[in-house]
């Protein structure tokens, strides 16, 4: 029961700072949907898909290699295993620099983002390879508080900056982009104090190290740009199949949706560590009681979504401008693809746990070459509601196929469980 409490008080204090996070875009919806046009939304939204691509590549996602081998501290010291993960960043985000300085112009082209941005995109996803370093660290210490201080003190920098750019300073989308660099600076800033006062950096950094969270890390970057693909390629294919003020308006669509996106992502946070910590100790009547509970929470997101669909006219009369309102016709496709993800969360822990992070980097990369196609084929049919139903189809695909591959990385009794005992 203890444990039982302690979970749902992080799934809690995880939700709240994430719903803080969310509601940053949502906060702020409102004003900007009235002072840009939806081409200039649309410019900003494609920002969003450069800073992912850099992401991918920035820091070879090493950082999730520290939450796994936190529960490992019997073989490894901590503190120089993140100092060499900070090695890799430096590296790796200087030769990001180099190769997107390189190939500015075929950049621009593809997103129609100015290239002084595309180089501040390099830079603000660097700074957020650390905060996430500094966030995993926290939540595999079941520190849940000091997480959500990070995560809420960025979104109130992002929104605060964000609306004197925009609104006093009168920088347009320049001053949306303005903000999220700005909150990401400082909480770069924040970051580096807490890890160094908390311990968690002793050099020098140990080139085994370094070799190990690469090994986790580098099989995980098609995993990365399968997400980034499911998750980005649909804007991008709607800036060129029709043009970048449709991309403004399915991106109000992604931004409401992402709301269940980030509550599942905050249950998953609180959920992981504890699925980490119970499957060391084999324990069939356990297995039971987590699989039930898994089934629960599938059906619950669902239902979320399937809400979120059915509310969706009347959430964005309150909430957008006039030039925005048809975003209510992709809303409910989203909201599913986001209940998906969620249930994705779920099975992927056991995938982790096994360590077969080559098999979920095969899937993730092949649901993205899924997505693109079917998002190309329904947005010719469909126009911009062909977008959200691809992005919920490559949604589901991943989710079954992870699933899948759950059970052979690490069974679980996903059928026995639903038999009388």
């Amino acid at each position: 029961m203890g444990n039982g409490k302690r979970l749902l008080g992080s799934a809690l204090v995880y939700t709240l700072s994430n719903a803080i996070s969310a509601g940053v875009p949502i906060l702020l919806l409102p004003i900007l949907t009235r002072r840009l046009l939806p081409e200039e939304y649309g410019v900003v939204a494609m920002f969003g898909v450069v800073l992912a691509v850099m992401g991918a590549l920035t820091g070879l996602s090493v950082h999730g290699a520290v939450g796994v081998r936190f529960f490992e501290t019997d073989r490894i010291d901590l503190p120089r295993y993140v100092v060499s993960c900070l090695l890799v960043l430096l590296l790796s985000t200087a030769a990001v620099f180099v190769l997107a300085w390189a190939l500015l112009p075929l950049i621009e082209s593809l997103t129609q983002v100015p290239g002084r941005w595309v180089l501040v995109a390099v830079a603000v996803s660097g700074a957020q390879f650390v905060l996430q370093l500094q966030l995993s660290l926290w939540q595999s210490a079941r520190r849940p508080w000091p997480f959500a201080a990070l995560r809420s003190g960025q979104a109130a920098i992002d929104a605060g900056g964000s609306l004197v750019f925009v609104l006093a300073l009168g920088l347009a989308w320049e001053g949306r982009l303005g903000g999220i660099a700005l909150a990401a600076g400082a909480c770069l800033l924040v970051a580096l104090v807490t890890l160094y006062r908390g311990g968690w950096v002793k050099g020098p950094a140990r080139r085994d190290y370094v070799v190990d969270a690469l090994r986790f890390g580098v099989p995980l970057i098609p995993h990365t740009i399968g997400s980034m693909l499911v998750l980005m390629a649909d804007r991008l294919l709607i800036s060129h199949v029709l043009d970048v003020g449709s991309t403004g308006i399915y991106m109000v669509g992604m931004q409401l949706g992402m709301v269940l996106g980030l509550l599942t992502d905050a249950f998953n946070r609180a959920f992981a560590p504890w699925l980490m910590g119970s499957l060391k100790n084999h324990d069939p009547a356990r297995d039971r009681r987590i699989v039930r509970m898994t089934y629960l929470y599938f059906a619950t997101v669902t239902t979320v979504a399937l809400l979120f669909g059915w509310a969706a006219p009347v959430l964005l009369s309150w909430l957008v401008g006039p030039q925005y309102q048809s975003a209510s016709q992709v809303l409910g496709y989203i909201a599913l693809g986001f209940a998906f993800g969620g249930m994705y969360y779920m099975v992927t822990n056991y995938v982790f746990f096994a360590s077969r992070t080559a098999g979920l980097a095969a899937i993730t990369f092949a649901s993205g070459v899924f997505n693109v196609g079917i998002t190309y084929l329904l947005l010719k049919q469909n126009g911009v509601v062909g977008a959200a139903q691809g992005f919920m189809l490559s949604q589901a695909a991943t989710f079954l196929a992870t699933w899948w591959l759950a059970q052979r990385s690490h069974p679980m009794p996903w059928r026995r469980c639903l038999e009388p005992a």
